[in-house]
């Protein structure tokens, strides 16, 4: 069957909840062509704190709180395409929203959003809710990037088996070497960096890894965060970034000093990645690393050192690293109108390959 092309705008806010990130590429959902059309849009600080603030109360909503929360969110988008000349030359826009719960055990995941709203102040088609589909089919809900992450190394010369892994919020990876594709969250990512640099220094992050890279990880620590069930269970898996939160909560009660709890944060993301690769099925020859963490030259070096593996950095692949998510979901949003399956039973746990999304057209 042949599948038309289109412009799509992938819109991706993340579990780092800094801002919106905007790229309009050329997709039928099995092919993509870049178009070089990328934009950030950045939260202010009383967005972010209004935003983190709703992961707290997530579960508590009363429908007068979370209609407010998603016209909030939807606004923010709003501001940040409307004066885009890309929105006048797309045919469809894909709309993740802001994730501020997902409990894969309970069923439930919920992105703040509200698509009907966009699509009348954009004038133009919005795909939402990429997970519900795969939640009432038995699956995870997340992760849903595997099978882009498939696209992208199968359109670059590089030896398979190869290792898809983001470092965001929360870190996941994509396993493919032409017969399994293998996709799951592997533990921490950003979030508990962030989180513990913002409280400290009212920083966003630790650039370049510097604080982190002054401190000694404190091994009786990591030992304990790592009988965590999560990493003995078999993939697929997914997690929310509140997974952690009474461990976090304890660890930054302790008299340590900043640097070695920063260091210990760092080694809790590179840990949890290196005992994730022992539940694929063949030991990997390269990896492309993407995410925030990929800018931490501390988190880096530390990944490089522990997994003892070849990783591709974007200046040899010619990617821009920064908006892969927001090209993953406008590939999913064709994926999604076209009704081709973009998550599995080797992703997500799905009972049968699954498509995503609802239509919500502007008219």
């Amino acid at each position: 069957m042949k599948y038309d092309f289109l412009n799509i705008v992938g819109l991706m806010t993340g579990t780092s909840m800094d801002g919106i990130d905007i790229s309009l590429v050329h997709t039928n959902g099995l092919e993509l062509r870049r178009l070089n059309k990328n934009y950030f849009y950045k939260y202010s600080q009383e967005t972010k704190k209004i935003l983190l603030s709703s992961l707290k109360e997530s579960l508590n909503f009363n429908l007068k709180r979370k209609k407010y929360l998603d016209d909030f969110i939807t606004n923010e988008h709003y501001l940040a395409l409307k004066d885009l000349d890309i929105v006048k030359k797309c045919d469809l826009i894909g709309f993740h929203g802001q994730t501020i719960y997902h409990n894969p055990e309970k069923k439930v995941s919920i992105q703040l959003g509200n698509p009907r709203m966009l699509a009348k102040l954009l004038n133009k088609d919005v795909v939402f809710n990429y997970r519900d589909i795969d939640i009432a089919l038995g699956g995870q809900g997340a992760p849903i990037a595997p099978v882009y992450h498939q696209f992208i190394i199968e359109s670059l010369d590089i030896e398979l088996p190869c290792c898809f892994l983001n470092i965001g919020g929360i870190s996941n990876l994509t396993f493919w070497d032409r017969e399994s594709l293998i996709g799951f969250d592997t533990g921490p990512g950003n979030a508990l960096m962030d989180d513990y640099m913002s409280s400290k220094f009212d920083k966003n992050y630790d650039k370049d890894g510097k604080v982190a890279s002054k401190g000694t990880p404190i091994k009786e620590e990591i030992a304990e965060f790592l009988k965590f069930d999560f990493f003995k269970k078999i993939p697929p898996k997914s997690l929310d970034r509140e997974n952690f939160l009474i461990f976090y909560n304890e660890l930054v009660s302790k008299n340590y000093s900043v640097n070695d709890i920063m260091a210990t944060l760092a080694e809790l993301t590179i840990e949890s990645i290196a005992i994730s690769l022992e539940f694929l099925p063949q030991k990997i020859k390269n990896a492309i690393i993407t995410g925030g963490g990929y800018r931490n030259i501390h988190l880096m070096n530390r990944l490089k050192n522990r997994l003892e593996i070849k990783i591709f950095n974007e200046k040899q692949l010619g990617i821009n690293f920064d908006y892969i998510e927001a090209e993953l979901i406008a590939y999913l949003s064709a994926r999604s109108i076209y009704n081709i399956p973009f998550t599995f039973p080797s992703t997500t746990g799905v009972s049968r390959p699954s498509s995503g999304g609802y239509l919500y057209k502007y008219l």
